[in-house]
C-alpha cells in the first residue's frame, strides 16, 4: 500500500523525470507493437483493429472525464480519494452497461456502415472492460500522489503485450485476436496493482457529488471530444476509406506520435501540481513556462529523427506504400510540436479548475479539421487523414494559448529553452540524415539503419542541449541521483 499525498507536495521536476522515463519505455513498446499488429496479421485486419479499439476508447471517454475528476479533485487536501474512487466505480459499471445494450441493438448498422466485423463483439466487450480499469486505475495513481507511476504500469503492460504478440505470431491472424491479448495483458496486471494501491472504494456523499459533477460536467464532454480529435483521422477514414488506408495511417501516427504521447505524459504530473497548488492558494506557478516548453522536447528530437530517416521506417513499415506512409508520418510529426505544447498547457488549465477552456478549444478544431478528411479521404487515404488532423493541432494550439493568457495572465513558454530546442532540432536532423546515408552507402540492411538513425539522434539532440542548457545539465544529473536511489533501494531490498 502507497503513502497517499496531496497534489501540492509533489515535486514536478523529480515526478516529470519519473513519468518521462516510464513514458518514454511506455511509448516506444506501444509504437513497436502498432508495427507487431501489422507483421503478425495485414494491414486489413491492422486497420479492423485499430478501428475499434479506437471506436472502444471514445464511446468509454465519459469514464475518462469522470475518473479525470477523481485524479484533480482527490490530489487536494482533505478530500476523501476512496469515496471519489466508489463513485467514478459506480459511474463506470452502469455506463459499461449501458452500452453493452445499445451495441446489441446498433449491431448490424455499425458493420454494414463501418470497418467493424460482427465477428468482433465478443471481444470487443472483453477489451472495453479492460479499457475502463485501466482508465480508472491511472487516475487512483494521479489522485493518491503518485502520478508517475501511470507511465511505468503502461510500460510493463505494453512489454508484456509485446511479448505475447511475437510468441503467440502462428496463432494471431485476425483483430479480435489482437484483441483477447490486450485485454488479457491488462487483466493480468492491472487487478494486483488496485490490491496493492490499498484504496477501499466507499459510498459517496453529497459533497463528493457536488464536487465531482462540478469538474466532470465539462471534463466528460471534453474528455470525448479530446479522444475524437485525436483519433478523428483513423475514424472517418474508418468510414469514407478502406481498412488498409486506416492500419497505415495510424501505424504512421503511433510512430510519429512517440513525443506528443510523451508530453500527454507529463502533463498528468503538471495537473496533480497545479491543482493542488491552487487549491493550497498559491497561483503563482512559477513552474508552468518551463513546463510546458521542456515538456515538449522529444517531439523536436522525434522531428529531427523523422526528417532523416522517414524513408528506412517506412520500408520497414509498409514497404508497398513507402510514399503515403513517408508524407503521412512527416506531417503529422511535425504538427504534434504544437500538439505536445497546448497538451501541457490544457491540462494546466484543467488543474487551475477551467476544464471548459479545452472542451470549446477542441471542438472548434475539429468543426475546422472534420470536413478536411470526411471529403479527401476516399481520394488521398491515409495523406488526407494527416492534413486534417494537422489543421486540429494548429486551431487548438491558437485557442489554448489564448485561455491560458486569460488564465495566468501569460502564455507559459519559455522562449530561451525554445530557441534551444529548435536549434537541437537542426541538429538531430544532420546527424541522423548523416547516419542514416552513411550505413545505407554500406549496404546495411533497413532496421540497421533505422536504428543506427535513432541511436545518433538521440545523441546528437541530447549532446547538444547538454552542453548549450543549464536546465537541461541539471535535469540529467537529477535523473542520474534518482536512478541511483532506486538501483541502491533495489540492491537493498534483495539483501
Amino acid at each position: 500500500m502507497v503513502d497517499r499525498r496531496d497534489g501540492d507536495e509533489v515535486d514536478l521536476l523529480d515526478s516529470s523525470l519519473r513519468t518521462g522515463s516510464g513514458a518514454l519505455l511506455s511509448t516506444t513498446l506501444f509504437v513497436l507493437t502498432g508495427i507487431v499488429y501489422a507483421f503478425v496479421t495485414d494491414p486489413a485486419a491492422t486497420g479492423r483493429y485499430f478501428f475499434a479499439a479506437i471506436a472502444i476508447a471514445l464511446l468509454l471517454r465519459p469514464v475518462r472525464g469522470v475518473s479525470q475528476a477523481l485524479q484533480k479533485v482527490g490530489s487536494e487536501r482533505g478530500e476523501r480519494v476512496p469515496a471519489y474512487f466508489g463513485l467514478t466505480l459506480l459511474f463506470a459499471v452502469g455506463y459499461l452497461l449501458l452500452m453493452v445494450v445499445a451495441t446489441l441493438v446498433g449491431a448490424d448498422f455499425v458493420t454494414r456502415t463501418t470497418a467493424f466485423d460482427r465477428a468482433l463483439l465478443l471481444p470487443a466487450a472483453l477489451l472495453a472492460v479492460s479499457t475502463t480499469v485501466s482508465v480508472v486505475t491511472d487516475s487512483l495513481f494521479g489522485a493518491v500522489g503518485y502520478p508517475s507511476y501511470q507511465a511505468w504500469l503502461n510500460a510493463a503492460q505494453a512489454a508484456l503485450r509485446l511479448g505475447l504478440l511475437l510468441v503467440l505470431n502462428p496463432f494471431i491472424t485476425t483483430a479480435g485476436d489482437v484483441m483477447l491479448v490486450v485485454a488479457g495483458t491488462r487483466g493480468v496486471t492491472l487487478l494486483p496493482v488496485l490490491v496493492w494501491l490499498g484504496e477501499r472504494p466507499q459510498l459517496p456523499g453529497r459533497h463528493e457529488i457536488e464536487r465531482t459533477w462540478g469538474f466532470a460536467r465539462w471534463s466528460v464532454p471534453d474528455q470525448i471530444l479530446d479522444r475524437f480529435a485525436f483519433n478523428m483521422p483513423t475514424l472517418v477514414l474508418g468510414v469514407v476509406a478502406s481498412p488498409a488506408a486506416v492500419g497505415v495511417y495510424e501505424a504512421a501516427d503511433r510512430f510519429a506520435d512517440l513525443g506528443a504521447t510523451i508530453s500527454w505524459r507529463l502533463s498528468s504530473p503538471l495537473l496533480t501540481r497545479v491543482s493542488g497548488d491552487a487549491a493550497a492558494g498559491d497561483e503563482t506557478f512559477a513552474y508552468l513556462d518551463a513546463a510546458t516548453t521542456g515538456g515538449t522536447g522529444v517531439t523536436f528530437v522525434l522531428l529531427g529523427y523523422l526528417l532523416g530517416a522517414h524513408e528506412a521506417v517506412a520500408q520497414l513499415a509498409f514497404p508497398s506504400v513507402q510514399g503515403v506512409f513517408s508524407t503521412t508520418v512527416l506531417v503529422v510529426g511535425g504538427v504534434n510540436v504544437f500538439r505536445g505544447f497546448w497538451t501541457l498547457l490544457s491540462h494546466a488549465l484543467e488543474g487551475a479548475g477551467r476544464p471548459e477552456f479545452s472542451f470549446r478549444t477542441k471542438l472548434y478544431g475539429l468543426i475546422c479539421s472534420t470536413p478536411v478528411t470526411a471529403v479527401f479521404g476516399g481520394q488521398y487515404g491515409a495523406v488526407a487523414g494527416a492534413v486534417g488532423y494537422a489543421l486540429l493541432n494548429i486551431v487548438v494550439f491558437g485557442l489554448v494559448a489564448y485561455y491560458a493568457r486569460g488564465t495566468f495572465g501569460r502564455v507559459p513558454w519559455d522562449r530561451p529553452l525554445t530557441l534551444r530546442l529548435t536549434a537541437g532540432l537542426g541538429v538531430a536532423w544532420a546527424v541522423t540524415s548523416g547516419s542514416t546515408a552513411g550505413l545505407a552507402a554500406v549496404g546495411a540492411p533497413a532496421t540497421v539503419v533505422a536504428v543506427g538513425g535513432a541511436a545518433a539522434c538521440l545523441a546528437g539532440f541530447v549532446g547538444f542541449l547538454a552542453a548549450v542548457s543549464p536546465r537541461t545539465r541539471h535535469a540529467a544529473w537529477r535523473a542520474y541521483r534518482l536512478g541511483r536511489i532506486r538501483v541502491g533501494g533495489a540492491s537493498r531490498a534483495g539483501e
